[in-house]
């Protein structure tokens, strides 16, 4: 079962993995950006050596014993690969993926070449985002609005394109619910104050909270509008 929840920083998806993944690079299911899982795999305690067994084991263990350990110890201070820091027992550099106990970076699940991490780009394209789009549908609106006020079939036009879009807006927020779960899902179906705690409260998409909200806000200006003037 996942137990690391955490969102894109692309898109601000809603991602759960297993606790396996932690530290790992992957890309995001939604947008394909490149992103690293939150947590870090903890070294493994070592198993202490009764101290009556060295004393009285033969020579070959006592040896073995005192020898020092081969493997690498964990950093304390920073990766020997992209130099970022490392908490202390850590063993996996959730940078860029460099694993101390075996020499490699890990991508994706995959070992990789090492080398000099590449900067993931954090820049998403203006046409990607919901602010243009939203824009958009304000200013059309608006532009309805003010010529449907001596106009009735603009009117009519402005009616049915804030309708289209309040329905829209619910249908995205109770794919998101069922996403979380059934249980959620049917309860934002079936509770329309629900639906709106889930979307500001539960829900980590700031796009469909966005969304949301502007929904919200022109059906309150609807209930303030004459449309039938």
């Amino acid at each position: 079962m996942p137990d690391i929840k955490f969102s894109c920083p692309h898109c601000q998806q809603h991602i759960s993995a297993d606790t396996g993944y932690g530290g790992m690079q992957i890309d995001c299911p939604a947008c394909k950006g490149s992103l690293v899982v939150p947590g870090a795999a903890a070294a493994p305690a070592p198993i202490p050596i009764p101290t009556s067994a060295v004393a009285s084991g033969p020579a070959p263990l006592r040896r073995q014993a005192s020898a020092p350990a081969s493997a690498p110890s964990p950093a304390a201070s920073g990766c020997p690969s992209c130099g970022a820091g490392m908490g202390k027992g850590a063993v996996l550099c959730t940078n860029c993926g460099y694993n101390l106990a075996t020499g490699q970076r890990t991508v994706a699940g995959r070992p990789a070449a090492l080398g000099k991490p590449t900067a993931p780009n954090y820049d998403v394209p203006w046409y990607k985002t919901a602010y243009p789009y939203l824009g958009g549908v304000v200013l059309l609106l608006g532009i309805l609005y003010l010529l449907g006020r001596n106009n009735p079939p603009m009117m009519l036009g402005f009616a049915a394109v804030a309708f289209l879009y309040l329905v829209t807006v619910q249908i995205i927020a109770l794919v998101f619910a069922f996403k979380e779960s059934v249980g959620t899902g049917f309860l934002a179906l079936c509770i329309p104050i629900y639906c709106t705690y889930f979307v500001f409260k539960v829900s980590d998409n700031d796009t469909l909270k966005l969304l949301y909200g502007l929904g919200i806000l022109i059906g309150i200006g609807i209930n303030f509008m004459d449309l039938g003037h």
